[in-house]
């Protein structure tokens, strides 16, 4: 039987459309010149007003990253959450600028005042340099990917980075021109394990994001308490290329354009071990992270969206926030039943 091809939305039409691919360009072009004229400082500036026009402009945004909180981090008072997802907002903006300012600020080997943290000789940037397969596992906490720039100035490798391409193209273009010149080898695709397999074969550290969402039929784990599915299709394969894996974030110092290498977690699993011990590894990893500076992390994005069978939905009735007895049912609802004595 022949596979059903998926229609293109309006908006996906849109963008392909040669006249906006053009449009969008040098529409696109114009603001990043706009933002980097005078530096970080002044691209920031702006980057906290885009934020506050969308914590209040776009609802839906800031109804699922403070739903995203309730769940989440439910020993937080509401007025804190709030206030630490209107930061995550910030940040959001923040990253968009560092994408803009990386020809400025990282052009042609310079940035190293830029970034703290990870000197030539420590154990991470060694492990690096070994030149052994490997994966890097990273998150949308501050900024890795210009953390990938405090591996590759050293000399001793460079990273082999997986990216989905983003649209609108003139975005994307923007987005690998910043993520080569932080010194990585960009590969674009679209999932699956056929990729990761091959950066194993060539023997290549690979650096990736993995988040939460793997879909509704993904191995499911918790993220702070609440269960949901894993983006977990490199775990297997890790395993079979030795299975050595460093858990890294780089965060930013406060708002303003600065980064700190957080201490890596370096790990090694045998052939052996369930591919779920590394999940749950850089969950916990990332958990720890997360809770010094809860502002860093993308709340925006329904990270627990996936709906197995009987699973409550995480993002019902977003116009209220959740309370705790909420919670709680939603949480019941996606554990596993006890299972029967006989």
């Amino acid at each position: 039987m022949a596979k059903k091809r998926k229609r293109k939305s309006f908006g996906a039409k849109l963008l392909n459309w040669a006249p906006s691919r053009f449009a969008a360009n040098q529409l696109l072009n114009a603001v990043a010149f706009a933002l980097t004229i005078f530096g970080p400082g002044w691209a920031y500036w702006w980057a906290r007003r885009a934020a506050g026009l969308t914590w209040y402009g776009m609802p839906r945004l800031r109804r699922t990253a403070l739903r995203n909180l309730d769940l989440c981090l439910p020993e937080k008072s509401d007025a804190e959450r709030t206030r630490i997802a209107k930061a995550s907002f910030r940040h959001f903006y923040y990253t968009f600028c560092d994408y803009m300012l990386a020809p400025r600020c990282f052009g042609k080997g310079r940035g190293e005042k830029y970034i703290t943290g990870s000197p030539a000789d420590s154990p991470y940037i060694q492990w690096v340099a070994e030149g052994k397969p490997a994966f890097i596992l990273a998150a949308h906490f501050g900024n890795w990917e210009v953390g990938t720039f405090n591996v590759n100035r050293f000399g001793f490798a460079r990273l082999m980075v997986l990216a989905k391409p983003v649209k609108p193209p003139a975005l994307n273009r923007r987005i690998l021109r910043a993520r080569e010149i932080f010194g990585n080898d960009v590969h674009e695709h679209t999932g699956g394990a056929r990729a990761f397999a091959r950066a194993l074969k060539e023997h290549r550290t690979v650096g990736i994001l993995v988040d939460q969402n793997g879909g509704d039929f993904a191995p499911v784990e918790t993220f702070f308490d609440v269960p949901c599915t894993w983006q977990a299709d490199f775990a297997r394969l890790a395993l079979r290329g030795g299975g050595r894996i460093a858990l890294a974030a780089m965060r930013r110092t406060g708002d303003r354009f600065g980064f700190e290498y957080l201490p890596s977690r370096i790990l090694t699993y045998e052939r052996g071990d369930d591919p779920m011990k590394i999940v749950r590894d850089y969950r916990d990893f990332l958990e720890e992270v997360i809770r010094k500076d809860p502002e860093q992390y993308f709340w925006m994005h329904r990270r627990l969206k996936a709906r197995k069978k009987g699973w409550g939905d995480a993002y019902a009735d977003l116009s209220a926030r959740i309370t705790p007895d909420q919670r709680d049912t939603l949480l019941a609802s996606r554990r596993p039943a006890p299972a029967k004595v006989a």
